[in-house]
């Protein structure tokens, strides 16, 4: 498994399609699961095999006693599709995830490790001109990672 880094811009077609990166498209098989970000107006897009790792951590989650985890898992996978990857490295994005994600024409797919979001671009530039450049000197402090 590869990690996506970078931030693509890409255009949403009125079938609501976008191409996706011949470098993207390395670190993937025919299928990519798409869901909602639980945190920001964007979508996660996740490979098969994290997709599976993802899966595998949310089934040891106890979802038959504690309503929390029941509730999680049921909004992470209620959420989300499979989209496969035509021959022109195409994937359909449904209506549900354009309106959720607020997506018009213009749309940034970026690298997040071991996942990429699909941002609309205005969005994307509005988060990136509000966060603090101090944010990768606190996030090294906080998470104490000495790089």
């Amino acid at each position: 498994m590869g990690y996506f880094v970078d931030a693509y811009s890409r255009v949403l077609d009125e079938k609501g399609r976008i191409i996706l990166p011949a470098k993207v498209r390395e670190n993937l098989s025919n299928t990519v699961f798409i869901t909602y970000s639980p945190s920001d107006k964007c979508l996660h897009l996740y490979t098969e095999t994290e997709w599976e790792a993802m899966a595998d951590k949310l089934r040891a989650l106890p979802t038959t006693t504690d309503k929390n985890a029941a509730a999680f898992v049921r909004m992470f996978f209620g959420r989300a599709t499979a989209c496969a990857i035509d021959k022109q490295g195409r994937i359909s994005i449904a209506q549900r995830f354009i309106d959720y994600a607020g997506l018009n024409k213009e749309i940034m797919l970026v690298g997040v490790n071991t996942r990429l979001e699909i941002w609309d671009a205005d969005t994307w530039n509005i988060y990136q001109n509000n966060i603090s450049e101090d944010v990768m000197v606190e996030g090294i402090l906080q998470y104490g990672l000495n790089i």
